[in-house]
């Protein structure tokens, strides 16, 4: 119904509501196909990482047992710029 219909999930809710299917909106939603990004969206989000990445960070913070069951917290960062050398 969604693909061939155009059909949201308020609507679809609402039929399966009419056919006695007890089921919520969001649960609807969550089932519904979805959209492939647009080339034009997939070209966007290039050309910004590719205009802030000197700038950009990747950051975790982790817990890891040890072999003695102690805790070491760890926090992680890497950057994800050009380094050059000389």
């Amino acid at each position: 119904m969604a693909t061939d219909n155009g059909w949201g999930a308020p609507r679809i809710h609402a039929e399966l509501c009419k056919l006695g299917f007890l089921v919520s909106e969001r649960t609807v939603s969550r089932y519904m196909p979805k959209k492939p990004a647009g080339p034009d969206a997939v070209e966007r989000w290039k050309r910004l990482l590719q205009n802030h990445r000197d700038v950009l960070a990747g950051m975790d913070f982790y817990s890891v047992p040890t072999a003695t069951f102690r805790v070491l917290y760890v926090f992680f960062v890497i950057g994800h710029g050009v380094c050059l050398q000389q």
